[in-house]
């Protein structure tokens, strides 16, 4: 079983062999080997849904810190400045769209929280078309472009694979709003941050939310760190009590495997 730290690389698979089973105590796959897992016959098991409403959670977290510019404000409080209510505006979220990268399990929690609780207007992109989805959220699928066009909040739920690797740079970003939102609460390696600072810094971005980085931990001369109109994290977005004992259920996955039953949740090898 693993959790975060080290990788099941196909070396410690084939190095393994009396393995029976790979158990991902969480959700990323991107540190197990599937295709070498895949040619063993070695199921992988997972918790997919496991942090679903943590990060859920702290992705709004995120959205509204930076919309009500919450840093900033406390700070402003706490020495004594009370001139900073007047020198810019906090910005409103209600009507506004929000961009989803990735309609999976997190990011259709974050469009409901979207629409039901800021009567926003839903865009995504993804490899998959949802048509239940799009009825229920009133959603539109849309190319990469057009949602990076279109957002007024974009945020990233696609997990790190070969395909979106590096997907979000400087390129994309440039064609993102001046006063838009950027939050990647997925993988580290989906954004580049570095392009993200600068974009923000230079007043092409209206604020970046980053509860991952590439690599993990950041240097501490990393540009983001130095950006006001910045929340940051430091990858416990999933850091919940309820998310740890959903992530404890891979047990009874890995029981099912050693019973010679058919798992519940089966991770595949990306084609």
């Amino acid at each position: 079983m693993i959790r975060t730290k080290g990788c099941v690389s196909a070396k410690v698979i084939d190095a393994a062999r009396n393995l029976k089973v790979i158990a991902r105590h969480g959700v990323g796959l991107d540190h197990i080997d599937l295709h070498a897992a895949e040619r063993r016959g070695i199921p992988v098991v997972y918790t997919p849904a496991g942090s679903l409403t943590a990060v859920a959670e702290h992705t709004w977290m995120m959205i509204l810190s930076m919309a009500k510019r919450t840093r900033i404000m406390d700070n402003a409080v706490r020495i004594c400045d009370y001139e900073q209510r007047s020198r810019g505006e906090n910005y409103q979220v209600e009507g506004k769209t929000l961009g989803v990268l990735g309609l999976g399990r997190i990011g259709t929690r974050v469009a409901e929280i979207a629409k039901t609780g800021f009567r926003m207007n839903i865009l995504y992109t993804d490899i998959v078309k949802y048509a239940a989805k799009e009825r229920k959220l009133k959603a539109r699928k849309v190319s990469l472009k057009q949602l990076l066009q279109r957002s007024d909040v974009l945020t990233i739920h696609v997990p790190l694979t070969r395909l979106t690797r590096g997907m979000i740079g400087k390129k994309e970003i440039a064609q993102m709003h001046s006063h838009a939102y950027l939050l990647n609460c997925a993988r580290g390696a989906v954004l580049d941050t570095v392009a993200a600072a600068k974009a923000l810094k230079s007043g092409r971005l209206g604020g970046v939310g980053v509860d991952v980085f590439d690599p993990e931990i950041p240097p501490a001369n990393h540009p983001l760190l130095k950006c006001d109109d910045a929340i940051l994290s430091p990858h416990n977005a999933a850091q919940t009590e309820e998310a740890r004992l959903n992530y404890g259920t891979v047990v009874l996955d890995l029981l099912r495997v050693l019973d010679g039953k058919k798992p519940k949740f089966l991770a595949v090898p990306e084609e």
